[in-house]
C-alpha cells in the first residue's frame, strides 16, 4: 500500500503537466524582435565608436590650437599728476568714472600764479619801454651822424675849392715873378700876388683842419650810434627774457587745470579738495579702453605661433564670453629674464625649467561689455597655429582600436545573448 502511495505522488497530474509546458514556453525567446541585451550591446558599441572618434578629433584639434591659463588683460595705465605744487581747489571726477580726452579733472588754486603772471607782464612792458627809448636815441644819433657827414662833405668841398684857389694863386705868383725878371711887371704887383698866394694857402689849411674836425665829429657820432645800438640789443635781450618768463608764468597758470591726456576710467583716486599736492605727485590713474592680452605661453608652444594668427579669447570675468583677436607680437626672450631679479643658474646645480614667453594678443575690435575690462583680469586664449590635421599614424591606430573594441563588445554581448537564448542550456 505504501508503494502505491509513493507512485501516486511521483506521477504528475494533467494540470501540473500543462503548467510546466507553459513555463517552458515562456522561457523560449520569440522571434518577434531583438532582445534588450542585444540593443544594449549595440548601444555600447556605438558609444565606444563615438568615444574613439571624439578622441581622435580632440587630438587633432589640440595640435591645431595652443592655449594657456597664464594670460591676463593688459593695457596702458596713465598716471595723472600735477605739474606744479599747489592747493587743490576743485576735483571734477569720482572713482571709476569714464572721462573723455582733454576733460578737466582737477583744478589748483591759481591766485599765486596769477600774481606772478602779472609781475612778469609788468617787467616785459618796462623792458619794451626801455627799448623804445633806446630806439629813439639810436635814431637821433643816426640823424646826428647824417648831419655831421653832410657838414663834412660841405667842408671838404670848400677845402677843395680853397685848394684850387691856392693853386691858382701860386701859379699867378710864379708867372708874375718871371715877368718881374724881364721888368714887365712892377715889384708891387709881385708883392700883391705873393700875398694872395699866402692868403689862399692859409685858407686851404684852415679848410683842411675844418674837414679833420668834421671827420672826428662824425666818428664820435657813429660811436654814439654804436652805443645806442648796443643798449638797444641789451634791452631786446631783456624783452626776450621777459617774454620767456611771461610764457612760463602763463604756462604755470595753465597747469592749474589738470586735464586728462587720454580717454579712460578713473582708478585709485587719492585727491580731494583742500589737499596740498607737490609737483609730480600721483592724483589717480587713468585706464584707457584700448586693452590687449598678454599670454605667457610655454616655450615649446610657440613653435608654430606667428604674427596675425587668429585667437579665441575667453574672459573669466564675463563667464567665459569669447572674443576674437589675433597675435600681435612675440617677445624676444622669456618673461623671467626681464624680471626684477632674473635667475642666475650656477653650472653645478642647474635644473632645466620650462620658460614662458609673453605673447601680445590684440582684440579684433573694441571690447563692448557691461563689465569694464582692465589690466590683470584673467582670460583663456586659444591660438589657432594650424589647420586640423589627422596624422596617418593616429588615424590608423584609432581605426585599429575602434575595430577591435567594437568586435570585442559585439562578441561578448551577442555571444552572451545567444547562450541565454539556447533552450538546451
Amino acid at each position: 500500500m505504501s508503494q502505491q502511495l509513493e507512485m501516486t505522488k511521483t506521477i504528475p497530474s494533467p494540470r501540473d503537466t500543462a503548467g510546466i509546458e507553459e513555463i517552458n514556453r515562456s522561457r523560449i525567446p520569440t522571434a518577434t524582435g531583438p532582445s534588450k541585451r542585444t540593443l544594449i550591446t549595440y548601444g555600447v558599441a556605438a558609444a565606444y565608436a563615438l568615444l574613439v572618434l571624439g578622441g581622435l578629433v580632440f587630438l587633432a584639434n589640440s595640435a591645431a590650437y595652443q592655449s594657456t591659463d597664464d594670460a591676463f588683460i593688459d593695457g596702458h595705465i596713465v598716471p595723472i599728476s600735477a605739474k606744479i605744487a599747489g592747493r587743490v581747489q576743485n576735483v571734477y571726477v569720482t572713482d571709476n568714472q569714464d572721462i573723455e580726452k582733454g576733460a578737466t579733472v582737477v583744478e589748483l588754486d591759481p591766485r599765486d600764479l596769477d600774481a606772478a603772471a602779472r609781475q612778469k607782464t609788468a617787467a616785459r612792458e618796462s623792458a619794451v619801454a626801455q627799448a623804445n627809448a633806446a630806439q629813439a636815441g639810436l635814431e637821433q644819433a643816426l640823424a646826428h651822424v647824417r648831419t655831421m657827414e653832410a657838414t663834412e662833405e660841405s667842408d671838404r668841398a670848400t677845402a677843395d675849392a680853397d685848394k684850387a684857389q691856392g693853386d691858382k694863386a701860386q701859379s699867378d705868383l710864379h708867372r708874375n715873378e718871371e715877368l718881374f725878371k724881364t721888368k714887365v711887371v712892377s715889384p708891387s704887383d709881385v708883392d700883391q700876388f705873393r700875398m694872395a698866394a699866402k692868403a689862399s694857402a692859409a685858407t686851404f689849411e684852415a679848410a683842411q683842419k675844418k674837414v679833420a674836425s668834421d671827420d672826428a665829429q662824425v666818428s664820435e657820432a657813429r660811436s654814439q650810434v654804436n652805443a645806442f645800438a648796443a643798449v638797444l640789443e641789451s634791452i631786446k635781450a631783456k624783452i626776450g627774457q621777459a617774454d620767456a618768463d611771461l610764457a612760463a608764468a602763463q604756462l604755470n597758470q595753465s597747469y592749474t587745470l589738470v586735464k586728462a591726456p587720454e580717454a579712460g576710467r578713473v582708478t585709485q583716486k587719492s585727491v580731494e579738495p583742500g589737499a596740498y599736492v607737490q609737483a609730480g605727485q600721483n592724483l589717480f590713474a587713468l585706464v584707457p579702453k584700448n586693452v590687449w592680452v598678454t599670454a605667457n605661453f610655454k616655450e615649446d608652444q610657440i613653435r608654430k605661433m606667428r604674427v596675425g594668427q587668429p585667437v579665441e579669447i575667453a574672459v573669466d570675468a564675463l563667464h567665459g564670453q569669447k572674443f576674437q583677436g589675433h597675435v600681435d607680437s612675440i617677445q624676444a626672450g622669456s618673461g623671467a629674464r626681464f624680471s626684477l631679479l632674473p635667475p642666475e643658474n650656477a653650472t653645478g646645480n642647474y635644473v632645466k625649467v620650462v620658460q614662458r614667453v609673453p605673447v601680445k594678443i590684440v582684440f579684433d575690435k573694441l571690447v563692448e561689455s557691461a563689465l569694464p575690462l582692465g589690466p590683470g583680469e584673467s582670460v583663456f586664449p586659444a591660438v589657432k597655429v594650424s589647420g586640423i590635421e589627422f596624422a596617418p599614424l593616429n588615424v590608423a591606430a584609432a581605426f585599429v582600436i575602434l575595430v577591435a573594441g567594437v568586435f570585442l563588445i559585439l562578441r561578448k554581448g551577442l555571444g552572451g545573448s545567444s547562450r541565454n537564448a539556447d533552450p538546451g542550456r
